[in-house]
């Protein structure tokens, strides 16, 4: 598995806590909290070489890539000149470095942690081309997954309570190739699938249910909201 951090958005620096992905959440920094909890690290399945970090070239980037570089050996970085248009295309950024791009690819935002079950073979089906970690929820700070009868999703929205399916801030594509397609139809649509002018990642989950495969919600346990604790007052919305 291949996966891509993107943290080069506006909120990379926050005004109380400092630097986001370095700000300690259950004893360490949140991105290698985040990184290290999830079911496809514990498994083996993700290894440090196989992660891809999207930053944005501010000064306190370099802090962040020294660190980075130390937890995750071998691991590669892309730094942004400038903020684009979303989550989803701050990511399209670090599909140049995947290591594998015929292997899944996991796009974490790491801003959520949670405990779930192990995932490995849910690709085995050719029929399934994306997996969506969920919990319950009706906050309309997350994203949302609408479910069928069968179990696949069906539609998914950014920041607007349509199920009972929140997104964990976790997307998982069959290949590159298919998370590329799918980042186009979220272009290609952004009139409908755009949250405030900006293109994010739980949406990009409709281009693959486009390509005709089914997309596998999988409930996870012992959430931890973290972005929750650095929501602005406002409800400014997140981005990376």
């Amino acid at each position: 598995m291949n996966a891509i951090i993107p943290l080069a958005g506006p909120d990379f620096i926050h005004p109380r806590f400092g630097i986001r992905p370095l700000v300690e959440v259950e004893g360490e920094p949140l991105v290698r909290r985040a990184i290290t909890g999830r079911p496809w690290w514990r498994d083996g399945t993700l290894g440090p070489a196989d992660l891809v970090f999207v930053l944005r070239d501010v000064p306190e980037a370099q802090t962040v890539q020294g660190f980075l570089s130390d937890w995750f050996p071998g691991s590669r970085t892309v730094r942004l000149s400038d903020l684009t248009g979303g989550a989803l295309l701050s990511t399209l950024a670090g599909t140049a470095l995947l290591a594998r791009p015929a292997a899944p690819v996991c796009v974490d935002l790491v801003d959520i942690l949670y405990d779930g079950p192990a995932m490995a073979g849910l690709f085995a089906d050719p029929a399934v081309g994306g997996v969506l970690p969920c919990f319950q929820s009706d906050e309309p700070c997350y994203s949302y997954a609408e479910i069928a009868a069968d179990g696949s999703v069906v539609r998914t929205v950014e920041k607007r309570v349509i199920s009972s399916h929140a997104s964990a801030g976790t997307y998982l594509f069959r290949a590159a190739a298919l998370f590329l397609r799918a980042a186009a139809h979220s272009l290609e649509h952004a009139d409908t699938l755009a949250h405030k002018g900006a293109l994010f990642l739980c949406p990009a989950m409709n281009g693959v249910i486009a390509e005709g495969l089914r997309v596998l919600p999988v409930p996870v346990g012992n959430v931890r909201p973290v972005s929750k604790s650095f929501a602005e007052p406002a409800g400014k919305d997140a981005d990376a």
